[in-house]
């Protein structure tokens, strides 16, 4: 009889504990106005301008070779406003 530590019986959990993938998955604080900002840059793509975000929550939009710089998601969301893409 051969006794095989490593085998696990068919259906059987992970039995080396708790582990947390920290490569595929990113971690940082959640923007408050995520659900917000998601629905603002689909309605800027629509509308056929890009929006680069940077790192410290800045926004660049591009359309024609043109582009203008937001410093915040507030005054992304002013462009937008004044573009016509969003309404206040």
């Amino acid at each position: 009889m051969t006794h095989h530590t490593n085998e696990k019986a068919a259906g059987a959990s992970n039995t080396n504990g708790l582990h947390t993938d920290t490569n595929k998955s990113d971690f940082r604080i959640q923007d408050p106005h995520s659900k917000e900002l998601a629905n603002l840059l689909a309605r800027l793509a629509l509308a056929g301008h890009s929006v680069v975000k940077g790192d410290r929550g800045d926004y660049t939009v591009c359309k024609y070779g043109l582009t203008r710089y937001c410093c915040n998601f507030a005054e992304l969301k002013a462009f937008a406003i004044k573009l016509g893409v969003i309404h206040d």
